[in-house]
């Protein structure tokens, strides 16, 4: 997941406040190897599925974001519920490529977390990140008492599971993210850590370990969240003054971990024809990615210097263009597949264009 939440610069003395933590960057930037490794195949390795972790560590860090964002820049809440919006529907774009649709995946979940913390924070403002273990708890209590029925598709799965990404039960990390950015020490973090651990371990030794993302277990969500706890605040403390070669390079990942995100499906798809599996396939897809990012990146630069109207009709023309080529002069597979990320690549110019109009959203006057 990218830098979500970025801030505009006040011109008051707070700016230097509004600068980068890298050491957020950074657990992204490892967040995106895990994603690329949970993504590559790897036969008779089921002790991979520890790379699901990566979607722990992406919700966390941007709930971290979000509550820099709140606790720096006051009245931009219109703003940040017009970019939880566009990821919620531009994301399709991305879903269409994917096979997702009908599906949360990553955009949806979080724009919907975005606009639920926003609601949380407007609502709550002293008290809401506390609530982190609310949604999970909401999940399994349908899980063992209520069961409301959810299919793996539709507007049900957005919310609960089955699904990808639903909001509940990951809202808890983004808001555990949230609460270890509000609460940084180490009394809290080690509380949050030992006690999940804790749990973690009575759970396995009563019924053995239930490591399930899809279902989201009570055992993957005790240790995601003492992972979350205990590994991204603590790299946070330690970065300080340490971010050289190669974690440099790995934090610029992080910091654009969208883009990395929608393009590393793209190398993988391609790299796929020539190493089906394995530990090549996973770092040529990284050091593809890696590539193909600057790329991106110069994209999203040139589409902040033009008209942002203008580029997102032409974005949405380009969209309807792709679609029309497939249903009516591509009929290979493979031609219909790769010719499809061109919605994605629109996404990723979109997006900055958007945001540069939802910048002109009126500010909440300060209480």
């Amino acid at each position: 997941m990218p830098p979500v939440f970025a801030a505009r610069a006040p011109a008051t003395s707070a700016a230097p406040s509004l600068q980068r933590d890298h050491a957020v960057d950074l657990i992204k930037g490892w967040a995106c190897l895990l994603m690329v490794l949970a993504h590559v195949p790897f036969p008779r390795a089921p002790w991979l599925n520890i790379a699901t972790m990566g979607s722990v560590l992406f919700f966390s860090s941007t709930g971290m974001n979000l509550w820099g964002l709140l606790a720096r820049r006051r009245g931009d809440e219109a703003r940040i519920a017009a970019n939880g919006l566009f990821l919620i529907f531009a994301g399709f774009a991305n879903n269409y490529v994917q096979g997702t649709l009908g599906q949360a995946d990553v955009f949806q979940s979080a724009g919907m977390a975005m606009l639920a913390m926003l609601g949380m924070h407007l609502l709550l403002p002293r008290w809401w990140t506390w609530f982190f273990p609310l949604p999970f708890a909401v999940h399994y209590a349908n899980q063992h008492i209520f069961y409301w029925r959810v299919t793996a598709s539709g507007v049900g799965s957005f919310f609960l599971t089955p699904g990808l990404f639903p909001l509940l039960p990951w809202l808890s990390f983004y808001m555990l993210g949230a609460h270890l950015k509000r609460y940084p020490g180490k009394p809290m973090r080690l509380a949050i850590g030992g006690g999940a651990l804790a749990l973690s371990a009575i759970l396995i030794w009563r019924g053995g370990l239930d490591f399930n993302k899809f279902w989201m277990s009570p055992e993957y969500w005790l240790l995601g969240s003492a992972y979350a706890a205990l590994l991204l605040d603590l790299v946070r403390r330690w970065l300080a003054g340490r971010l050289q070669a190669p974690l440099a390079e790995i934090r610029y990942w992080g910091a654009n971990s969208l883009v990395f995100y929608i393009l590393h499906s793209l190398v993988l798809r391609l790299l796929e024809f020539w190493r089906p599996s394995g530990l090549v396939l996973f770092f040529a897809a990284v050091a593809g990615t890696a590539m193909l990012l600057r790329f991106g990146l110069a994209l999203q630069r040139w589409a902040v210097r033009r008209n942002p109207w203008w580029l997102l009709a032409g974005c949405g023309s380009f969209c309807w263009l792709i679609l029309e080529l497939e249903s009516n002069y591509l009929s290979g597979f493979y031609s219909r597949s790769f010719i499809s990320f061109g919605l994605t690549l629109a996404f990723v110019a979109a997006y900055p264009a958007y945001k540069l109009l939802s910048a002109r959203l009126p500010v909440r006057p300060m209480r």
